[in-house]
């Protein structure tokens, strides 16, 4: 009598292979040199920054009001907004590059043809992106508060990493720099040309808050600011403001700026899911 060896089920095999798919994206992203020397340079470059801005605020303490002081925003030293729209702008351009350089190269090819299922690649490159870039907004967060308490030393007192809002700013980058890299890799899979996607990706970046800022046609004032407010870059800056000071600009709450990131960071997901079976 002859014995036949049971096939192995889909549920004993599939975590192996979520492992393999994770490690082979992994070892793509690093395998690019520029990635990895870019990413270990935004890191000094943007506590750099912080620590430019927030000695700015030193030198000039002694010269200001007590109304002044008190309209001091140790948030717009730390996380300063027209350099972190540079910053989006990059990881929207890794993220891009994710899916547009594998198709330059002809490598998505080869991929699809060793793992068929086009959804459980694209997710694995997900969880890897997500999880690299997470990291470093954590990492330039947290050492860009930690310089500006350096720069802010004893004359600047009462500022910690306790104080009200700055955990939340932190929370806020480590999830704005992630999300930036997935609506890059959205927009890849919509625009399948790499110069293209990146120039689509640096102007919604960096031209987009500025070109949007202020009256939008057709909309009255208050759907205006619910539209501008809604845009990555500032869902992401109201999350940084510790003190209103002058600002008479219409601004978002707290809980209407994580949604709003929320709901970019949703559908940065679902449109790569959703053209998964485009042609390669």
């Amino acid at each position: 009598m002859t014995t036949t060896t049971p096939a192995a089920t889909p549920s004993a095999t599939a975590p192996a292979r979520r492992r393999d798919l994770i490690a082979a994206e992994w070892l793509k992203l690093r395998s690019l040199r520029s990635t990895p020397i870019v990413l270990a340079l935004l890191v000094p470059l943007y506590v750099y920054f912080a620590y430019d801005a927030a000695s700015i605020t030193h030198d000039a303490w002694p010269t200001l009001s007590a109304r002044q002081r008190q309209d001091v925003d140790p948030g717009h030293d730390a996380l300063p907004f027209p350099r972190f729209l540079l910053l989006m702008a990059t990881a929207g351009t890794i993220g891009a590059m994710t899916i547009a350089g594998e198709h330059a190269s002809g490598l998505i090819r080869t991929t699809f043809i060793a793992v068929p299922a086009r959804g459980r690649v694209l997710l694995a490159k997900m969880v890897v992106l997500s999880g690299v870039l997470a990291l470093l907004g954590l990492i330039i967060g947290i050492g860009a508060w930690g310089a500006t308490f350096v720069a802010y030393s004893d004359r600047i007192t009462g500022f910690s990493f306790g104080t009200p809002g700055v955990v939340r700013s932190i929370a806020g980058t480590t999830v704005m720099v992630p999300m930036c890299a997935l609506i890059g890799m959205a927009a890849a899979m919509i625009v399948r040309h790499t110069a293209g996607v990146v120039f689509a990706v640096v102007v919604f970046f960096l031209l987009g808050p500025v070109a949007i800022r202020g009256r939008l046609p057709l909309l009255d004032a208050a759907s205006s600011a619910h539209l501008v407010n809604a845009m990555p870059a500032y869902a992401w800056g109201r999350l940084t403001i510790m003190t209103q000071g002058h600002i008479v600009e219409r601004i978002p709450s707290i809980a209407a700026a994580w949604t709003a990131l929320a709901g970019w960071a949703l559908a940065a997901i679902l449109v790569p899911m959703l053209l998964r079976h485009r042609d390669v």
